[in-house]
């Protein structure tokens, strides 16, 4: 681990055209709530895969990948999941765990490391019970170990499961970090193929910003 001392976030995750990843010290020294978790409700993003999963029902069970603190998964769960639902959040970040549990006490929080290799440890979820997966914006502080991070995935869930996955990209023809992994939306496709089928995809792409602005939505199944 590197000492960064700032309170900027951006500075605790991709800077100089390379990934940092210093989560947990992100999250403890970070002025503001990271990527604006708090304020994200009423993003386009967000608007759009709500009104895409919305046609699939209502879930037994929501787990968030890379939950932060939890804002957006209990958003989703307030919108698809049942009376009775259960909600998993999993983050990297023992801190922000820690955090999400005093502002979502009904959020099950637990660290988890995406890239580590530790594919099969998980308790699969009740075979009746109707489980939706999510993971949106989280592919680019991963990459490095997309594979651990594919297998894992794929570890917790159960034949016919749902997977959420939304992901922002910088312009295509630009370079960016990650770009050799994950170079356009088709690739986040093909990394799956093996766990899991594309449903529906939406890809939003702002022809005008030149920052993280397009973003690529996609419903799979579990097979």
């Amino acid at each position: 681990m590197v000492e960064i001392n700032s309170k900027d976030y951006h500075d605790f995750v991709i800077k100089n055209g390379k990934l940092i990843a210093e989560f947990e010290q992100m999250y403890q020294k970070s002025e503001e709530v990271p990527w604006h978790q708090d304020k994200q409700e009423k993003w386009l993003d967000i608007r759009i895969l709500i009104e895409l999963i919305r046609d699939y029902g209502t879930y037994d069970e929501i787990t968030d990948f890379g939950c932060g603190y939890g804002y957006f998964l209990n958003q989703i769960g307030n919108i698809v999941g049942n009376k009775e639902v259960k909600l998993y959040g999993y983050d990297v970040s023992e801190t922000a765990c820690d955090k999400g549990k005093i502002l979502f006490p009904h959020i099950s929080f637990k660290k988890l490391d995406l890239m580590s290799e530790c594919h099969t440890q998980y308790v699969r979820r009740e075979e009746k019970r109707r489980s939706l997966f999510l993971l949106r914006g989280t592919l680019w502080y991963v990459f490095p170990k997309i594979k651990n991070v594919v297998e894992n995935i794929a570890g917790f869930m159960k034949i016919k499961d749902n997977l959420l996955i939304s992901q922002n990209f910088p312009p295509l023809q630009s370079n960016f970090v990650g770009k050799e992994t994950i170079p356009n939306p088709q690739a986040i496709i093909n990394l799956f193929k093996n766990y899991c089928k594309p449903i529906k995809s939406i890809w939003l792409e702002d022809h005008i910003s030149m920052g993280n602005d397009n973003w690529f939505i996609v419903l799979m199944e579990r097979i």
